[in-house]
């Protein structure tokens, strides 16, 4: 019996993938001193994504500073503080309450006290704040909203 794949091009480009990641770790330089900013470059060169290419040229994963945050202390301080004030502005709420779960704000949860909520269903509470952190949502920095929680002034009290 055979069976048929709608992704099998996704595989067959996997398969490909993976031996192009092999040819490449073959050819890499087996001593250290510096070799791992050109090893990358070759190692990309092939198609692999750069978290790969850096764990197979340095044995590490990337950090949050090559990731593009900046590498800051602050860097999930300031987007947690970006995400509260877009919600604020955004809906015009009353409270705002963004809370990194995570530590590095990769995972959080948001609570929002909003007249804008009036007469919507829970889903499209969840829309309008989603709409304001849209930006965020779309990079690699925050990875998932683990909870909303919304409500209207009346709701709160």
């Amino acid at each position: 019996m055979a069976y048929t794949c709608r992704g099998s091009n996704l595989l067959v480009s996997a398969f490909s993938q993976l031996r192009k990641t092999r040819q490449a770790i073959a050819s890499l330089p087996t001593t250290g001193g510096g070799h791992e900013k050109q090893a990358t470059s070759r190692f990309l060169a092939t198609g692999a994504s750069r978290g790969v290419a850096h764990h197979f040229t340095t044995g590490a994963f990337p950090s949050r500073a090559a990731a593009g945050d900046g590498g800051s202390a602050n860097g999930p301080a300031l987007l947690i503080e970006q995400m509260t004030t877009k919600i604020r502005e955004g809906l015009g709420a009353e409270l705002v309450d963004v809370v990194d779960n995570s530590g590095n704000a990769r995972h959080i949860s948001i609570k929002v006290v909003s007249q804008a909520f009036e007469g919507k269903s829970a889903i499209n509470r969840q829309r309008l704040v989603y709409k304001c952190i849209w930006e965020e949502m779309q990079t690699d920095q925050v990875h998932a909203v683990q909870a909303i929680d919304t409500k209207t002034p009346d709701e709160a009290k």
